[in-house]
């Protein structure tokens, strides 16, 4: 029989599980704090999420972790400045804490925030034109400059004992604020080494006829660098259409889609400029969340980007870069 003693001992044992319980699953006592989820928008300047792929992982990453809620809006209308208006003010009247924007025109959209239209965070995406006014602004993005300057480095240092006897490069595609960049890094590069940069301004039609004439010459090559990934992605379409094996033409740009990356290993492209978009997408989010929350946030260097051949998609550390584990 148990003394008082040990019936006190037993019944002090009893209560202390019981709290134990209580504490480890039940919030009577201890309550959680409770997380604030935040509606975020990002709103592209494309009509297809194609070279977003690995920046819309990091994107949901991010919001996974984070606790954002975060929209994907692309444009019926590929580069349709009042288009992507329309969706900057429904998307902010509709709830967004905060909009991530890769704009058709930065200058409009900062005009939008400096009228005080826009009057959530802003996040844009690629973008030099600095912020004006009192709105919150930041910016996060790559440098095409420098890229074009590599790749510009990369042609010559491919061609300048080949068959290319006019030292010609022919550039083409989109004339976007972007594109601009990276042609003016590939100019740069191009004068130094005293090459001819031949702008393509006739019609699609007309430079698939120039190409087969070229494909057709065995004694002729031409060297040619898109400016933009979709333009990119069009002429390697060409190029296999076409059926030459690549000798007579060398093709160079820049793009991360899963296409592309495609015709690098096939060898239709001999040099490709890629870029850190994962990280593009998980850090836009994360600085979209602490605006929302009031956060100091420091100001972005320049994320990574590299310039590859064909047997560099073999290397441990582009393979990161170019296919992220979700």
């Amino acid at each position: 029989m148990m003394t008082r003693k040990e019936k006190a001992l037993w019944t002090l044992y009893g209560a202390a599980l019981f709290l134990l319980f209580l504490l480890s699953s039940t919030d009577l006592i201890i309550k959680e704090k409770e997380r604030q989820i935040y509606g975020i928008s990002v709103i592209i300047e494309d009509t297809s999420d194609e070279n977003y792929v690995n920046f819309r992982k990091g994107m949901d990453r991010a919001a996974m972790e984070l606790h954002g809620d975060v929209s994907f809006i692309t444009l019926y209308d590929k580069g349709s400045v009042k288009q992507q208006e329309e969706f900057i003010l429904r998307e902010q009247q509709d709830g967004s804490r905060a909009l991530i924007v890769s704009p058709v025109d930065a200058a409009e959209v900062l005009a939008m925030q400096e009228d005080k239209r826009i009057n959530v965070p802003l996040i844009l995406l690629n973008s030099e034109i600095a912020p004006a006014g009192d709105g919150i602004t930041e910016r996060i993005g790559f440098d095409y400059y420098q890229m074009g300057q590599e790749l510009g480095a990369q042609i010559v240092a491919d061609t300048a004992l080949d068959g290319n006897r006019k030292k010609q490069v022919f550039l083409f595609g989109e004339a976007d604020p972007v594109s601009e960049r990276f042609r003016d890094g590939i100019l740069e590069e191009l004068e130094e080494a005293e090459y001819e940069a031949v702008f393509w301004e006739e019609s699609r039609a007309s430079l698939k006829e120039a190409v087969a004439k070229v494909a057709e010459k065995r004694g002729e090559q031409l060297v040619m660098a898109a400016l933009d990934p979709m333009s990119l992605t069009e002429m390697c379409q060409l190029l296999s259409d076409i059926g030459t094996e690549n000798k007579m033409v060398k093709l160079y740009g820049r793009g991360t889609s899963v296409r592309l990356l495609n015709y690098l290993d096939k060898g239709v492209i001999q040099g490709l400029c890629i870029t850190d978009d994962f990280s593009a997408g998980y850090l836009s989010v994360k600085m979209a969340v602490d605006l929302a929350e009031n956060r100091i946030v420091e100001d972005m260097e320049y994320l990574e980007s590299r310039c590859i051949r064909r047997e560099d998609l073999r290397d441990v550390e582009f393979e990161k870069m170019l296919y992220p584990i979700e």
